[in-house]
């Protein structure tokens, strides 16, 4: 049987358990207790919903014999597409390292529903393309609505030597935040307190300073000391105010922007140990701050 629990306003999610007796293929039981069509349960087998439940792994097969395995399908409300890597979001390469540009409202990797729909696939099958054999994983995540900068390694020493950086605190990374204006604003900011994720509290630690006024919005420029999830966006709704367009912690309305954007990298680089800075900033920020755009 079928049973559909709410997961978010985005995902149901359904468990199908066969009754004794009853095989059939997994197509054939997506089709029979969600009632759907054998083109919608490809689909849903080829994004990556489905799930053995009990074995926490993707079923892709829709050939293969299903008895008593507890299926799990993560079915999400809006259609998924494959993410493609564009040229253009690549910020900067060499034999060692990759840093790409993520949009907001992309997925930094697999999602329950999906695991072609993130920028995690997309660099894998590059990676593919360009014959890199190795496992890409992001160095540094980046929050789903936020976008910006977002390194991987193209081997295993390049991504040791990258975490090794992240630790000792040699790699700066740089924000531009943007909220509405509001009465009270002091032109800098250290925020540290603890927060809590997970049922698991550490310290974090923020530094802010204000950038420009522009058309009824605050721009900030953010230095993290520290990577706690969500840190920037709980930090600014906490002692400064909500970012624009921050659904989770500003109330905004579905569909708006969220106004954060890790726009900028400075580090050693891991195998040849020079100081390189990337930096991008795309052009609705540059019009939005009143820059030139380039």
């Amino acid at each position: 049987m079928a049973a559909n629990t709410p997961f978010y306003r985005n995902l149901e999610r359904y468990f199908i358990r066969l009754k004794a007796g009853e095989g059939m293929t997994l197509e054939q039981a997506l089709q029979k207790h969600l009632r759907l069509t054998k083109e919608e349960a490809e689909q849903l087998l080829h994004q990556g919903s489905v799930w053995d439940n009990e074995k926490k792994l993707r079923l892709r097969d829709g050939q293969m014999a299903i008895t008593n395995e507890l299926l799990r399908v993560d079915r999400p409300k809006f259609p998924i597409h494959e993410y493609v890597l564009q040229p253009e979001d690549i910020k900067y390469e060499d034999d060692h390292l990759l840093i790409v540009y993520k949009r907001g409202g992309v997925p930094a990797q697999p999602t329950p529903y999906s695991d072609i729909d993130n920028l995690l696939h997309g660099v894998q099958k590059y990676f593919a393309g360009q014959g890199i054999r190795y496992l890409a994983a992001p160095v540094n995540r980046l929050d789903l609505p936020a976008q910006g900068l977002v390194p991987f390694a193209k081997n295993r020493r390049c991504e040791v030597a990258l975490h090794r950086l992240f630790e000792q605190h040699r790699i700066r990374k740089r924000y531009l935040a943007a909220t509405a204006a509001f009465a009270g604003m002091k032109r800098s900011y250290i925020i540290r307190s603890q927060l809590e994720w997970q049922g698991r509290s550490r310290e974090a630690l923020t530094y802010v300073r204000f950038c420009l006024e522009k058309e009824g919005h605050f721009f900030f420029l953010v230095f993290p000391q520290s990577g706690r999830t969500h840190q920037i966006r709980r930090h600014f709704q906490e002692q400064v105010a909500p970012l624009a367009g921050d659904m989770r912690y500003g109330g905004a309305e579905p569909g708006r922007e969220l106004w954060l954007l890790c726009f900028q990298y400075v580090f050693p680089h891991p195998a040849t140990r020079k100081r390189i800075s990337v930096r991008f900033v795309p052009p609705a920020w540059q019009e939005a701050m009143g820059l030139e755009v380039k």
